[in-house]
């Protein structure tokens, strides 16, 4: 099992009010590691913008394949693209009130965080094993205490 960082643009794909409907089928797009990402990696949902930090996380359920997107998704995309593209078929398995950047940026372990540094215009950004763990602890505690 890998772990992931899955990134959403709000002024593309509307994340508060998908995370809010009770569906957990999701697809993503795969921009990057289409030969990586595999059925039983967890993804961390990433919203870029204004307000970034963790929002979600997702058990992704199938390998990356070429599909249009999901009719149950094109209500939440601003920018709806109906073309083929590498997506995987994932469930939300938490939803939660967001872990800014910032403060995920001050425990230690996570300052190396691919979706801090290098190329921020793909989608999809690798997590090693040790940060996935602290990520997930992190979102066990429901983020209570950030010095994990």
């Amino acid at each position: 099992m890998a772990y992931w960082i899955f990134k959403v643009n709000p002024e593309q794909y509307r994340i508060d009010e998908r995370l809010a409907d009770p569906e957990v089928r999701i697809t993503w797009q795969v921009s990057k590691y289409r030969d990586q990402i595999r059925t039983g990696d967890t993804a961390f949902i990433w919203r870029t913008g204004r307000n970034r930090g963790l929002c979600a996380v997702m058990k992704i359920i199938s390998d990356p394949i070429d599909m249009p997107e999901i009719k149950s998704e094109e209500p939440y995309c601003i920018v709806l693209d109906v073309s083929t593209k590498c997506r995987v078929f994932g469930e939300l398995v938490e939803r939660f009130p967001l872990i800014k950047a910032e403060d995920i940026k001050s425990i230690p372990g996570l300052q190396g965080l691919s979706v801090f540094h290098g190329f921020q215009q793909a989608t999809n950004f690798p997590v090693t094993e040790e940060e996935g763990r602290i990520l997930g602890r992190l979102v066990a505690t429901g983020h209570r205490s950030l010095a994990i």
